[in-house]
């Protein structure tokens, strides 16, 4: 199992209060698990998906990756 979690600096004004927001992705053969929201919340908002094989899933994810990396997110941890 592979794990990517990300933070953002939320906009608005909770981004003026320091919140910030977290999406975090989840690889797990071909399974790909999202979830993203508020950082001081448990409860997220949870998407998955299944891939036709690991590699898809890899790949997958790695997008995902650098689509919030581009959109400002930065890595807060990798396991």
């Amino acid at each position: 199992m592979k794990k990517v979690v990300l933070v953002s600096k939320s906009t608005g004004q909770r981004g003026q209060q320091g919140k910030k927001k977290v999406y975090e992705i989840v690889v797990d053969g071909n399974v790909v698990i999202l979830s993203w929201g508020k950082a001081e919340e448990a409860l997220r908002q949870t998407q998955k998906k299944v891939f036709a094989n690991s590699t898809l899933a890899d790949w997958f994810a790695f997008d995902k990756k650098c689509e919030k990396l581009d959109k400002g997110y930065e890595v807060a941890y990798t396991a």
